[in-house]
């Protein structure tokens, strides 16, 4: 981890070109515009350095242009002209107080606000300021890193730039893009990024509270966007104009390139996140099997006032396995119900003494895009925790082939001892960085995605994880959170929450999992 270390030239062209398509910026565009155009010199100019440029970088270039045309070296009115102006130029820039005044001047600084201001009071950020600088060279996961820590940066308000992003896989690609862009369009901050590109560079504003929406496109991955955007609801501001703050997606909500679907999203994460002490509604509105990618899903949720710790050490044995089986489009209602028969059969094999309650059904027509079939699992343990398995039909495969995976899913889950799947892995570490308190969670061998988002983690705070193993099955992952407060939330906005989410929701969502069913 260290401060960002700027280099010349590749930075403005890009911001100034990314920031003059976006009409809401008026401001900073004007500035930029100004700067671009004008034929007066700034100070920055003198000292041939962007306004990007760190403290060193100055220093580095005064020091270097003064030997250069220094009285002593060369006797010439135009060099004595050009040392004055060296002088001059450095001796304001060299100070950050004198340098911020002569900013705001000339207009080379972001102001972001939130929502609601704070004690009337607004942020006002700069590329000039710290910002992280972080090298994904040689990172395994790179999509996850990246998108862990542009969910990070938002949350905190760090700026960070990100270098050799997706090298191998040429650059930036548009489902990358989709999601810093929706993380920046819920914090008013300013992104330079473009497809292609390997270098990501993101200041985030304040959280704002409202309406919010974006696609994930015909190659987008939807669960990748909700699990980058759950983590910041949390600490947003209480939105002003509406009863709660929503976030409209459209993509594909049931494929099988995703790694999780918005049944298990709804079924699975929505009760697991309620632990930590958030709370949100998932409307599935509208169900899209791929290729199609005209699903819709609506997040509502209210913010609180800090994540609480979660200790989940023991799962114990299986009480109940519940589930169903679904089909659309032009799959007949029999598929579903052959499956339904052959998951009796064969949880029966490892579980005769445990009740099953396995149904069929078929998706309306109306509220479903597309041909799809598979089946959702859950098994509530002694201990309150719900292990599941699923599996999504692709194209080539058979009805046993969907059965097969889910339960070979549901059994590996269960027979690992730990207290939450293995698809709930990087959404446990991510919560239990940004919780109060120490978390502790027994969890399956940690995967390569959440080995990426335990190393976005480690770089972008000072949380350090301590994972204990007595088996090969599981691993004891523990840390002490960083305790987050919401500081965009009143007292009299937390108690406001607290009234509208007890008419919203009930009790324990675990609970609640058999009335979904």
């Amino acid at each position: 981890m260290r401060i960002a270390a700027f280099r010349h030239v590749s930075v403005r062209p890009r911001l100034l070109s990314l920031v003059l398509r976006h009409p809401g910026k008026a401001i900073f565009a004007r500035y930029l515009h100004n700067r671009s155009f004008s034929k007066r010199r700034s100070l920055y100019d003198v000292l041939d350095v962007p306004h990007t440029a760190t403290q060193d970088d100055i220093k580095a270039a005064y020091y270097e242009l003064s030997l250069k045309y220094h009285p002593d070296v060369s006797k010439s009115e135009k060099a004595e002209h050009m040392f004055q102006e060296l002088t001059n130029a450095y001796n304001v820039l060299r100070d950050l107080t004198s340098r911020r005044e002569y900013d705001k001047e000339i207009g080379t600084y972001f102001t972001m606000r939130s929502t609601r201001k704070k004690e009337g009071t607004e942020k006002v950020l700069r590329l000039t300021d710290e910002m992280l600088e972080i090298d994904m060279k040689g990172i395994r996961q790179g999509r996850v890193f990246l998108s862990t820590i542009a969910t990070l940066s938002t949350v905190m308000g760090i700026p960070v730039r990100l270098m050799n992003v997706s090298v191998s896989d040429g650059g930036l690609q548009s489902h990358d893009m989709r999601v810093l862009q929706l993380l920046r369009q819920i914090c008013s901050g300013t992104l330079a990024a473009s497809t292609g590109l390997s270098m990501v560079t993101y200041v985030p504003g304040d959280l704002l509270g409202g309406n919010f929406s974006a696609e994930a496109g015909r190659l987008g991955d939807l669960s990748l966007m909700v699990a980058a955007v759950l983590p910041c609801f949390p600490f947003a501001p209480t939105p002003e104009f509406s009863k709660f703050n929503r976030l409209h997606l459209k993509g594909s909500t049931h494929s099988y390139k995703a790694n999780i679907n918005a049944d298990y999203i709804q079924s699975v994460m929505k009760p697991f996140i309620g632990k930590f002490g958030f709370d949100f509604d998932f409307d599935l509105r509208k169900r899209s099997f791929h290729p199609f990618w005209e699903g819709k899903i609506c997040i509502e949720s209210l913010p609180v006032d800090n994540l609480t710790s979660v200790e989940l050490k023991e799962s114990g044995t299986v009480m109940k396995i519940t589930g169903w089986t679904f089909v659309s489009g032009v799959k007949p209602m029999m598929v579903a119900q052959v499956m339904e028969k052959e998951v009796h059969q064969i949880l029966k094999r490892h579980f005769p003494q445990v009740p099953l309650e396995i149904d069929s059904r078929r998706h309306r027509d109306s509220r479903n895009e597309g041909v799809g079939q598979g089946l959702i699992l859950f098994a509530k343990m002694t201990s309150g925790v719900v292990l599941s398995g699923t599996a999504i039909w692709e194209k080539g495969m058979t009805h046993q082939e969907v059965v097969f995976k889910a339960v070979r899913m549901l059994l590996k889950n269960v027979n690992s001892g730990s207290c939450i799947d293995n698809l709930l892995q990087e959404q446990a570490i991510l919560l239990m960085s940004l919780a109060s308190g120490k978390s502790s969670i027994r969890m399956p061998r940690l995967n390569d995605r959440a080995k990426a988002v335990m190393l976005a983690v480690e770089t972008f705070t000072e949380v350090k994880f301590n994972i204990t193993s007595k088996t090969k099955k599981n691993v004891l992952v523990e840390c002490e959170g960083q305790g987050l407060v919401n500081e965009l939330l009143s007292p009299d906005d937390n108690c406001d929450s607290e009234e509208k989410l007890d008419e919203h929701e009930s009790d324990d969502e675990y609970e609640r999992i058999e009335d979904t069913v």
